[in-house]
């Protein structure tokens, strides 16, 4: 329950990949039903519930905040969980702009 979206939230992650290739690419379809199926996915980054207004207020990504910045207990896990989603993302990023350079 905790490593998929709710879902409300899991509705909108679902239209993403259709709506990414009608709009961004030539594909003519049939089009992934979920990301995790969509050649084209990259991540799904996780809500991290009350580690964005946390950064926010600290002006720092939701993967930098300390306990300086409040982020205690429960947050300071979400914050190592966020390093590695957006560590995992940037792997992602290098690896397929690598490939088509």
């Amino acid at each position: 329950r905790l490593n998929r979206p709710v879902r409300a939230y899991d509705r909108w992650v679902n239209r993403i990949p259709k709506g990414y290739a009608t709009t961004l690419t030539d594909a003519p379809g049939p089009y992934a039903a979920r990301p995790e199926s969509d050649s084209n996915a990259l991540a799904t980054i996780k809500h991290y519930r009350s580690l964005v207004p946390m950064a926010q207020e600290a002006r720092k990504p939701v993967f930098k905040l300390t306990s300086a910045d409040g982020a205690i207990g429960g947050h300071s896990a979400a914050v190592n969980s966020a390093y590695e989603d957006f560590r995992a993302l940037a792997a992602q990023l290098i690896r397929r702009t690598s490939a088509t350079s």
